[in-house]
């Protein structure tokens, strides 16, 4: 946690964003007394750890690892609003709040182009430092796959300068404790966000509880040593509370993100690295209506890259789609700069409808295409319930699409059915007939009950705003006259935030935390 005061004032002056891998709920009926699990880590074997500080700061709110050239790998989350100029690190570093360690400014902070903020996937960021610090070690990361490294049920050690019980102290020196790690269908099974672990993330941690990672300890790295060589597998993401049973930690998983951190670290200045959704799954639209669809492009690369040749495509049922808005084309981008294309298609009849943007840039001879579709539906099939990407689906809301009823498990928004698998927010419980549907019951399995802070508790009582109430994402509260939303995971952690400095509608801060309905 980036702590400049106290709690409650970070709580007030910083971004929700830099909670991810903390306590969930404050409550203190909640909150163990024991220490997570953790002992005094060993300096000799930790020579790269790093604290994340203010620029003004021996403080670290977050941790890292240092692997080499100048770089310094954390959790995107940790750093996703802040400017260079504003942090440094201090490498080796093994005293909380302690002048120890080599302290270096940084320059450059890269985010996955993927991070996404609701379920903090591909949550992983590098910092360019402004100058290679000598006399470090730096450590040796995951390539391939996790599993090239380890099995499941291994042992894995984690470190980190965050709090020793949920809600609790800060510890004085660096902390370490061994976790296993759990295979994903065993994580999964905690239900809530934990089911959409395994593509860019893994699990460690013991069904009894006792034993994790926690508040403040985000970014930092868990590692394995085998035959005296220590290798980063991932970064400390994000968990339900902390040590909680049943509840374990979640991390990055690096060797699946290996190819964000080569073509940032070793890509060298004139490399060129782009960034984009190659496919993507829209909402059903109506046939004779148009579908309106937004591509961002990024230059995650350091060599500033100009964008021409650019053209759409439409394929399947689309008519020829139109640009109706370009910011890229003969656009300069440097590192870490994004454009957007907007393009307007509609479809000739019922079916799939496609609609593919392609352009080159100045430094390849490549032909990059990002590729969109859609199910274009008759009017009089169309149902009103189809899913919408805007739309925001509470536990038990229904939709459809693909001529079947599809009903939410957790809070979303955005997630389409036909990428929800075995393991997402979407089930399909019947057969859409545009009509007056009656959900079929779920098979014998109990649903999975989502945790906090997924999973929206409607205040108890009045629907007026309370100050100091723990809204939940999705909660909906009246304030001023007003109707607002509590905005989803981690932003929600600002809805009940006391003292009152996000009350919806009033002042600057409420709209990081509400959005108005």
């Amino acid at each position: 946690m980036k702590n400049k005061i106290t709690m409650a004032l970070a709580m007030t002056l910083m971004s929700p964003c830099l909670f991810a891998a903390e306590t969930i709920n404050q409550n203190p009926a909640e909150v163990s007394p024991r220490i997570v699990g953790g002992v005094d880590a060993n300096p000799a074997e930790w020579k790269f750890y790093t604290q994340i500080v203010n620029s003004n700061s021996n403080r670290s709110f977050c941790g890292a690892s240092y692997i080499g050239d100048g770089f310094v790998l954390t959790a995107a989350h940790c750093v996703d609003t802040d400017a260079p100029n504003h942090i440094a690190v201090k490498i080796g570093g093994y005293r909380y709040n302690g002048t120890d360690g080599v302290r270096v400014n940084v320059s450059e902070i890269y985010i996955h182009p993927n991070f996404n903020t609701r379920n903090l996937a591909n949550d992983i960021a590098l910092l360019k430092l402004a100058s290679v610090p000598a006399g470090v070690t730096p450590v040796e990361i995951a390539d391939g796959s996790l599993y090239q490294y380890v099995s499941d049920g291994d042992l894995l050690t984690v470190a980190g300068l965050g709090r020793t019980s949920e809600g609790g102290s800060s510890p004085t020196v660096l902390q370490e404790v061994d976790v296993p790690l759990v295979s994903d269908a065993a994580c999964r099974q905690a239900g809530g966000s934990y089911t959409a672990v395994g593509d860019v993330s893994f699990c460690a941690g013991v069904p009894q509880g006792g034993i994790d990672s926690c508040q403040g300890d985000s970014g930092g790295p868990i590692v394995i040593n085998r035959g005296g060589v220590t290798t980063q597998l991932g970064i400390v993401s994000w968990g339900v509370g902390c040590a909680r049973p049943n509840k374990y930690g979640v991390y990055s998983d690096i060797a699946a993100l290996r190819q964000f951190v080569d073509g940032i670290v070793h890509g060298g200045s004139d490399k060129v690295h782009i960034t984009y959704k190659e496919n993507e799954v829209l909402a059903d639209f109506i046939v004779g209506e148009p579908k309106q669809h937004t591509f961002t492009i990024a230059n995650t690369g350091f060599a500033p890259i100009t964008i021409d040749r650019l053209s759409v495509t439409g394929s399947g049922v689309a008519t020829q789609p139109v640009i109706s808005n370009d910011r890229c084309s003969q656009s300069t981008l440097l590192g870490n700069d994004v454009c957007q294309v907007s393009i307007e298609f509609g479809a000739t009849k019922a079916g799939t409808a496609s609609a593919a943007l392609s352009f080159e840039i100045d430094k390849t001879t490549t032909v990059y295409t990002a590729n969109v579709s859609a199910t274009a539906k008759d009017s009089t099939g169309f149902c009103p319930t189809d899913w919408q990407d805007g739309n925001v689906y509470l536990p038990g809301d229904t939709v459809t699409w693909g001529g079947k009823l599809w009903r939410a498990k957790w809070w979303t928004q955005g997630e389409h059915p036909s990428t929800s698998g075995q393991w997402g927010v979407w089930e399909e419980v019947g057969i859409a007939d545009c009509g007056p549907v009656n959900p079929v019951e779920p098979p014998v399995q109990p649903p999975v009950e989502p945790e906090p802070p997924v999973t929206p508790e409607p205040p108890v009582g009045s629907d007026s705003y309370v100050a100091g109430t723990s809204y939940s994402a999705g909660d909906i509260v009246t304030n001023g006259g007003s109707t607002y939303e509590c905005k989803s995971w981690p932003y929600n952690l600002w809805c009940g935030a006391t003292p009152s400095a996000y009350e919806p509608g009033v002042g600057t801060n409420w709209q990081d935390a509400w959005i108005l309905r």
